[in-house]
């Protein structure tokens, strides 16, 4: 019986975090836009291929559309490292990086990507800001510099 008890305890101070979590956080507006990034979602995504090659990067201006779910992909066709570094384009932005490229966070969320000799990345978001957004390879000697366009 103690066991039962000591359950029954522990369940009802569960119950009660989650009932007073869910009062706190309230009602979600039917009208609130929120980006996902979720394969399900029936929204079509625009893809841009950004390759890196010759210590260039390739297109050297990428226009992206504001509020459209986006896979930016950087492939790296050089024998050495490269570095994909953005200058706000991604500042509040939900992410996902994928492939064999070494992403790098610091307090404001994520700063670069190493991409690997004959390595790919793939970074989807949702741009929501229009403006333009520099980036460049920070990899010492290299003189890499691009411009991604969110209209």
């Amino acid at each position: 019986m103690r066991q039962r008890s000591e359950f029954s305890s522990a369940f009802h101070r569960g119950w009660l975090v989650t009932a007073f979590v869910l009062s706190m956080t309230g009602p979600v507006a039917a009208d609130t836009h929120v980006s996902t990034l979720a394969p399900s979602d029936p929204d079509p995504e625009q893809q841009v291929i950004v390759k890196i090659r010759s210590r260039s990067f390739d297109p050297s201006t990428v226009t992206l559309r504001a509020g459209q779910k986006t896979k930016l992909v950087f492939q790296n066709h050089d024998a050495e490292l490269h570095a994909f570094v953005p200058v706000g384009l991604f500042v509040g932005v939900n992410l996902n990086i994928t492939g064999n490229g070494a992403p790098e966070f610091g307090a404001e969320g994520f700063k670069r990507v190493i991409i690997p000799s004959e390595g790919r990345t793939e970074i989807r978001f949702v741009p929501e800001r229009p403006g333009v957004y520099p980036f460049s390879c920070d990899m010492p000697g290299h003189e890499m510099k691009a411009t991604i366009v969110v209209q």
